[in-house]
Order: C-alpha cells, then sequence, then structure tokens
C-alpha cells in the first residue's frame, strides 16, 4: 500500500505555502488595538487632565452675573434665596456668606471703579448728600444729561449689584466695602421694589439690605452704575 503523505494541518493554516503569514492572527491583532484605542479615549474623556479640569472650574466662577432688570415686587423670601445662592453677604440674611472676590481698577481719572469680575462700572464717590427717592432718579437723570466720565447710559444699581459691593468685614471708613469707594455713601438706594411705595436699600454701615418707603421723609445716597460694554 502506497503511504499517504502526512499533512501538518497546524503549518498549513499559520504559514501557506507562499510563505506569507496568515490573514487570521492579522485580524485578531487590528481588533486588539482598536479595542486599546477606544479605552484610551474613553478615560481621558471621563477624566479630564488636571491642569485642563482646573482652568474650566475657574473660567466657571471667575465671572459673576448679576441681574440688571429692576423688580417691581421683590420679596425678602425671594432676596434670602438670592443671597444664599450667589454667596452674597448679608449680616442678617446670610451671614455666611463669602461675598464677591472683585478685581478693582480705578478709570477716568478716579471717577469710576471698574469690576472685571461682574464688568461694572460704579461711581467711585456717588452723591454727595443724602435724598428721597425721587430726588435719587433725578440725580440720575443730572449724571446722563451731563456724560458723567463720557456715558449717558447711568442708573441706580439693582439690589443684587448693590449688595455684591458688600464685604463680610468692614474696611476703611468702618463700611462694610472696598476702600476704593468713597465712604460717604453709607446707605444707597436701588432700583428694585419691595412693594407699591418701597424700595430696597444697602445699609453698608450695618452690613444688610432692607426696604424702606419712597416717600419724601426718607433719605439715602445713591451710588449709580452702568454695564461697561
Amino acid at each position: 500500500m502506497e503511504d499517504i503523505p502526512h499533512k501538518d494541518y497546524f503549518n498549513t493554516i499559520q504559514r501557506p505555502k507562499n510563505g506569507r503569514p496568515s490573514f487570521v492572527p492579522c485580524i485578531l491583532f487590528a481588533i486588539i488595538i482598536g479595542w486599546g484605542i477606544i479605552s484610551i479615549v474613553h478615560n481621558k474623556a471621563a477624566f479630564p487632565e488636571p491642569e485642563r479640569f482646573a482652568h474650566s472650574v475657574y473660567a466657571s466662577v471667575v465671572g459673576t452675573v448679576l441681574r440688571a432688570t429692576p423688580e417691581e415686587a421683590l420679596s425678602p423670601e425671594v432676596v434670602q434665596s438670592m443671597l444664599r445662592e450667589k454667596g452674597l453677604f448679608d449680616s442678617r440674611r446670610n451671614a455666611t456668606g463669602h461675598g464677591v472676590s472683585h478685581k478693582f481698577k480705578m478709570q477716568k481719572n478716579g471717577k469710576v471703579v471698574y469690576d472685571h469680575v461682574s464688568c461694572l462700572m460704579w461711581q467711585q464717590t456717588g452723591s454727595q448728600n443724602d435724598m428721597n427717592y425721587q430726588d435719587a432718579k433725578n440725580y440720575i437723570s443730572a449724571l446722563n444729561k451731563e456724560r458723567f466720565a463720557g456715558y449717558n447710559d447711568w442708573r441706580l444699581p439693582t439690589l443684587e449689584e448693590a449688595i455684591s459691593l458688600m464685604e463680610p468685614a468692614k474696611k476703611d471708613g468702618d463700611l462694610h466695602i472696598d476702600p476704593v469707594f468713597d465712604p460717604c455713601q453709607k446707605r444707597v438706594w436701588t432700583s428694585d421694589f419691595r412693594k407699591d411705595g418701597t424700595a430696597w436699600v444697602v445699609w453698608f454701615d450695618s452690613g444688610f439690605c432692607d426696604y424702606a418707603y419712597t416717600d419724601n421723609n426718607i433719605r439715602h445716597y445713591v451710588r449709580a452704575v452702568r454695564v461697561k460694554t
């Protein structure tokens, strides 16, 4: 009987007659490499690099957005919620608030103070005399008519804007406000109303906000503000 040549099936599969490696291991190798790349990309997305993550967080808190539109019926409950949400200091409603870390810069020969955090431009001094609410509005109109510091869009600040200047600790002049500002304006009117006939006031001498009647007998100071565009 003729001997039947023995076939090495393993060598037949792994190494064909032409000497080239089998396509099966190549496919397996490509699949393994592909899964490795996908895993690396997924992990980088789930766990960003520390420096990039830190920069992202910093960018999200460096700007402070404050409401600029006046409210006609701003309740104490809403005020307290706002103070806590934004971390603003008020000795009665949010004594643990840390306030805003401002970046103030004097401009226009010291006439105004610009805050790079809130993008608000403030009068450095404000009114030199206290006045009733109607006179406060007239004071703003006069500023715009004369284009104080070169602008005609000055206005009374909202409560959020005014109380953002409140410092947790008293500064020079014994007020809860940065000494970059004139200490004369101890209490300032805002454009927000509690209800008809009462407007919100920020008390830098006592460290809190409250509402006051807007009749002729109640007098407070004015510190005008505008949004720098």
